[in-house]
C-alpha cells in the first residue's frame, strides 16, 4: 500500500517528533529533519500537499550530498515559491553570496530560512522528467 502526503497528514501532530513518530508506525522511514522540512513545515499548505500528492513515501530513499551553484540553478521550484528565488539568484548575483545584514540573519533566524540544508527531490520521486 502506498504511504502518501495525505496519510502521513492525517496522523498530524504539533510536536514534529510525535508527527514523525506517528508517520514511522505508518512505515515511513526518514530523518527528522527532512521530515520537518517536508511533512511538518508545510502542513497547512494545500498547494504544497496537491504538488507531493502521488508520491509514494515508502519507496522514496534519501542520499546526502553537495551540488554546486550550477545545478542549483537548474533545480526546479514549486510555481509559488519561484518569485522568491529568483529574487534571491539576481541579489546574490549583484550583491555577492553573503548576506549578513541584522534584519536579514534575524528574518533567516525567525523563518528558519537557509538555516538548513534544502531538501530536493529528483524527478523519478515526483514523476516527472525533472533531473
Amino acid at each position: 500500500m502506498a504511504l502518501t502526503w495525505n496519510a502521513v497528514q492525517a496522523v498530524y501532530a504539533p510536536d514534529p517528533q510525535d508527527h514523525l513518530a506517528r508517520a514511522q508506525a505508518l512505515g515511513l522511514n526518514c530523518p527528522l529533519d527532512v521530515f520537518e522540512q517536508l511533512f511538518t513545515d508545510h502542513h497547512d499548505e494545500p498547494e504544497f500537499g496537491k504538488f507531493l500528492a502521488f508520491v509514494d513515501w515508502s519507496g522514496v530513499t534519501r542520499e546526502e550530498g553537495r551540488l554546486s551553484g550550477v545545478a542549483l540553478r537548474r533545480v526546479g521550484v514549486p510555481r509559488a515559491h519561484q518569485y522568491a528565488v529568483d529574487e534571491a539568484r539576481q541579489l546574490t548575483a549583484a550583491d555577492g553570496f553573503q548576506d549578513e545584514r541584522e534584519e536579514v540573519m534575524q528574518h533567516w533566524q525567525a523563518t528558519k530560512t537557509w538555516m538548513r540544508s534544502p531538501i530536493l527531490l529528483t524527478g523519478d520521486v515526483l514523476q516527472s522528467g525533472l533531473q
